[in-house]
């Protein structure tokens, strides 16, 4: 049982590293999804292994669904602030 937290430490590492990326907005969000179905297929794959059990894998799979909202809110609210600050220099 030990051996497994520290698997699931060593993944959850994985998922915070993989899904955080430093690209342009538009290359962001495509990574960004792309992050998501590669980590879900990833979890799946162990938790059909066994090599992590049921619990872990939802927890696993929420805080991945949870980094996949959280960048598609923030490359939202960067699009739309760079949008009304690209509209306020194009009046003057």
């Amino acid at each position: 049982m030990v051996a497994t937290k520290s698997l699931s430490e060593n993944y959850m590492s994985l998922i915070l590293q993989s899904i955080k990326s430093e690209n342009p907005i538009s290359k962001l969000k495509k990574n960004n999804k792309e992050s998501l179905k590669e980590m879900i297929k990833f979890l799946s794959r162990l938790n059909k292994k066994n090599q992590i059990d049921e619990k872990q894998f939802e927890e696993l799979v929420t805080l991945v669904c949870a980094n996949f909202i959280e960048n598609e809110v923030e490359l939202r609210i960067e699009k739309t602030i760079s949008n009304k600050i690209m509209f306020f220099f194009d009046k003057f």
